[in-house]
């Protein structure tokens, strides 16, 4: 038993890619129990192209990554593409495939996140992360390290592997995981999917744009599919806070002390009171998200800053941050963000600013842009970047290149339209790393460049979730089913309408999750804790 190499050039593209070919598949029926002897015989599968490192079998039992009983799988780990890139840096996609004993005749490609540069437990995480794991579904599960093993971005020093992150590594590895799904089943997936959320997101929309022929499904969550825009927001945005922050005695600006968790709890607690009864009902949600009209300057101190306002600088900096990043004249590098009550949830703060007491800060978003505009974002890389004196007016020049391989912004789906592919998409407005309002931004003129709103909502649809923060959490209600979702649309030709949003923070409170532009409103009369209570608008 082997697999042999071919090279093919794909039509719809110029590049050429390496597949592999069954040459003679695992005699095991469609569908049926799989066994520990077949697993083990896929160890025998590698080539120069790819290596399979191990197989293991894993039987029923609970699984502490995805935090649940999982049916028996057989576990395939493996390498495509193994070299030593630039700085000696070993290079090469790594990933984990997960067979189960009782499969479904699915494939799931778990997108990654953050810069990747590590393989996660490949059991299918949901979108959101409350859904089950899609292994103990019967969906066969490949999940990849997107081509490196440096989640700081080192990787970028090697220019190849800025391509392999940015886009090639979906089609490298779902090629691969479909060419071994059939080895050990007899039979190919009959239905393929990629979920996933943030960078995952991003995958999934650069599938849809560049690879339209390898998914059925894709739901793409939060996506940072502008990816060098957002990059330059996060030091516009880090700028703006780190200049009112207090100093220590040193000298030193502490980021995390521009706003006290108070600062936030106040915020939070005003646009309430200025957009929460926009849908109908005071619930501590707003769903009418392109109404809520927000100024912080409402909260304004006339006189000393207390805890009952906001100082002059303050309320500026919302209103900069808010606004999002320009040059000096004025050029907007990225699109506003929406003010949500969930602001004053601990995500925000995390994202943000941090709790660091030192000059060092550990906001998430600080540490990730930093290491990624210097190592992939800017071209050539620059080691001794600091994204707190990025330029606004000079540094996005030095970005442009990485707009390429990184950026998911095509609005031409025809291709994957046209194949009869399905895509979901979802974003917490209350999200603190990637804004909202660019995904709406995003939707809006791929309806326009699609044909209307009729016609792309026969394939693409997106869910704004009130007070959900970056891929889940928040204050607000955040656990709702994409993945039954997106199979039902594909595979039964069954639209989704309003999704039912659920969340452990507010307990027996349900509530529809509507269509983008629609929103849910009260009816008036009906149980203000249940979803059949409201209407998309």
């Amino acid at each position: 038993m082997s697999l042999i190499i071919r090279e093919e050039t794909m039509i719809t593209r110029k590049t050429r890619v390496i597949l592999l070919t069954t040459a003679a598949a695992i005699a095991t029926p469609q569908f049926a129990a799989s066994d520990e002897a077949a697993c083990a015989q896929l160890s025998t599968l590698s080539n120069d192209q790819t290596e399979i490192t191990s197989t293991t079998w894993v039987p029923v039992g609970p699984d502490a990554d995805a935090k649940a009983d999982l049916p028996a799988y057989c576990r395939v780990d493996g390498i495509i593409g193994a070299r030593v890139g630039a700085g000696d840096r070993p290079l090469g996609e790594k990933f984990e495939l997960r067979l189960p004993a009782e499969w479904n005749g699915r494939f799931f490609f778990q997108g990654g996140g953050g810069l990747d540069g590590r393989v996660r437990p490949a059991y299918g995480r949901g979108a959101p992360t409350s859904t089950p794991p899609a292994v103990g579904e019967g969906f066969a599960v490949i999940s990849t390290n997107a081509g490196h093993d440096y989640p700081d971005g080192s990787f970028g020093f090697d220019e190849k592997a800025r391509e392999i992150w940015g886009y090639e590594t979906i089609e490298h590895v779902t090629l691969v995981g479909k060419e071994l799904v059939e080895a050990y089943y007899g039979e190919a997936p009959h239905h393929s999917y990629l979920v996933g959320c943030s960078n995952g997101g991003r995958q999934g929309m650069m599938a849809s744009q560049r690879y339209p022929e390898l998914f059925d499904g894709i739901v793409s969550g939060a996506p940072v599919f502008r990816m060098t825009r957002s990059h330059i927001d996060t030091a516009w945005g880090l700028q703006n806070l780190t200049s009112i922050a207090p100093k220590n005695k040193e000298g030193d600006r502490i980021l995390a002390k521009a706003f006290s968790d108070s600062d936030l709890a106040l915020l939070s607690d005003d646009i309430l009171a200025v957009c929460d009864g926009l849908d109908g009902l005071e619930d501590g949600l707003v769903s009418a998200v392109g109404q809520c009209d927000y100024d912080p300057a409402r909260l304004q101190c006339q006189g000393d800053k207390t805890d009952a306002c906001l100082s002059t600088d303050q309320v500026r900096v919302m209103q900069t941050i808010h606004a999002g990043s320009t040059d000096s004249a004025g050029k907007a590098w990225y699109i506003p963000w929406a003010f949500d009550p969930g602001i004053g949830d601990s995500g925000w703060r995390r994202w943000r600013l941090g709790d660091s007491e030192t000059a060092e800060p550990n906001a998430i978003k600080a540490g990730l842009s930093n290491n990624g505009i210097k190592h992939v974002f800017i071209t050539p890389p620059d080691a001794e970047f600091n994204i707190q004196e990025f330029d606004f007016d000079e540094d996005p020049k030095r970005m442009e290149a990485s707009a390429a391989f990184a950026d998911a912004v095509s609005t031409d789906l025809a291709a994957f339209r046209d194949k009869g592919g399905k895509i979901l998409f979802y974003h917490g407005v209350s999200d603190p790393a990637i804004s909202a309002l660019d995904t709406a931004r995003y939707f809006d003129a791929l309806t326009e460049d699609m044909g209307g709103s009729d016609a792309t909502d026969e394939f693409a649809k997106l869910y704004l979730v009130p007070g959900m923060g970056h891929c889940g959490g928040g204050k607000g209600l955040n656990e709702f089913d994409t993945l039954s979702a997106i199979v039902d649309w594909v595979e039964n030709e069954k639209a989704p309408g309003s999704l039912v949003v659920t969340g452990s923070y507010r307990p027996g409170v349900s509530r529809p999750l509507c269509p983008y532009p629609t929103y849910a409103t009260y009816d008036g009369s009906g149980d203000p804790a249940k979803a059949e209570s409201f209407n998309c608008q």
